[in-house]
């Protein structure tokens, strides 16, 4: 879920972004039927990277984190204004 919500993030603005490192920490589990959630915090981006920071939680208990950091590629997979 984490990765997921990762890759949303980093590839929100239309340009191709791969992940380039990446570091999870597990706090506690969840069972079958928990309503989990990921929320992704953009923490800082540049013009070739980002930094994010996923946690993962049940209701207000914080499960999982994953710190991550995105590499913008120039290709963009979506049209600009510009472009039309």
């Amino acid at each position: 879920m984490a990765d997921h919500a990762f890759s949303v993030a980093c590839n929100a603005y239309g340009k191709t972004s791969l992940r380039h490192l990446h570091h999870y920490s597990v706090y506690g589990i969840s069972k079958a039927g928990d309503r989990i959630v990921a929320r992704v915090t953009e923490v800082k981006r540049n013009v070739r990277t980002g930094f994010y920071r996923i946690d993962i939680c049940h209701e207000e208990n914080l499960i999982a984190t994953m710190e991550a950091v995105s590499y913008r590629k120039d290709h963009y997979f979506v049209e600009r204004d510009e472009q039309k």
